[in-house]
């Protein structure tokens, strides 16, 4: 009975050729990271970007009045 081709790794590293830094899968590595980096930082933005839900506008309302003015977190 054989593995499957999707079980099977697609190839070896030799350690050798992980350290070199001029090797093409190198650059496929830091090309992949740039591109996770930027689509990362996008996702970010629309999620810092997006308005804050009223329940939970509600509730940090509510946990202002019930500490009250003199609170060390409050600013004067």
């Amino acid at each position: 009975m054989s593995t499957p081709k999707s079980v099977q790794p697609a190839q070896t590293v030799d350690q050798g050729d992980a350290l070199n830094m001029d090797s093409p899968a190198t650059s496929l590595d830091e090309a992949i990271q740039s591109a996770i980096g930027r689509k990362l930082r996008e996702s970010w933005e629309e999620v810092v970007n997006e308005e804050v839900p009223d329940k939970f506008r509600m509730l940090l309302d509510q946990l202002k009045k019930s500490e009250g003015p003199g609170h060390r977190g409050e600013k004067s």
